[in-house]
């Protein structure tokens, strides 16, 4: 079976893979999936699997807006690492899910500043650093509202994270209410659940 295939197959399950790292063209791809999933059904649930060490979190900002604008619930099953903007993007799911070894890392975010040699270099460091303000707020919010959690409990857990590398176990994340469940089978393989 080629990839597109697989990829075919899948969402025709209506499941989409979330995997890697997070950018605009993973989720212009999980956008156009979820697009094709609301033409066949608008109505039944999708799933994301998602095992993903983090990247932009403006993309993770974007495709929060976009699953949270569906007409139909979107859930996902963490089967691995879920870091960073990932943690944004999941918390758009109506219900979260996890394996038993799964990983749950919040650290500080990066800041990638891509400046042009220009006469103005500095207003653009000034716009950037406004506009990387923006985002970390508002990752701040969703991931608040979303689990449950003060901003002053996420800030404490990024800065553990940033500066120890230590990442919740699945356990954890469920006690916080990061996850909803623990799973060992998956159940969208189920053509009973289908």
């Amino acid at each position: 079976m080629t990839k597109e295939q697989t990829q075919e197959a899948l969402i025709s399950r209506r499941i989409f893979p979330i995997t890697g790292t997070i950018n605009w063209n993973l989720v212009t791809d999980m956008e156009k999936a979820l697009f094709q999933m609301c033409l066949e059904d608008n109505k039944r649930k999708a799933n994301l699997i998602i095992d993903s060490g983090g990247g932009d979190a403006g993309s993770a900002l974007g495709a929060y807006d976009f699953i949270k604008s569906l007409p139909f619930d979107v859930e996902c099953t963490i089967i691995g690492d879920c870091h960073s903007a990932t943690l944004t993007l999941m918390a758009a799911c109506s219900r979260r899910k996890a394996t038993k070894h799964s990983r749950f890392l919040f650290h500080a975010m990066k800041f990638n500043p891509d400046y042009k040699s220009t006469e103005d270099m500095e207003e653009q460091m000034r716009v950037r650093l406004e506009q990387h303000k923006i985002i970390f707020n508002q990752c701040l919010d969703v991931q608040s509202t979303a689990y449950g959690i003060s901003k002053e409990e996420i800030l404490k857990m990024r800065d553990v994270g940033e500066r120890y590398d230590v990442r919740l176990t699945t356990d954890q994340a469920k006690e916080k209410g990061i996850i909803h469940e623990i799973v060992e089978k998956f159940d969208f393989f189920d053509p009973a659940k289908v």
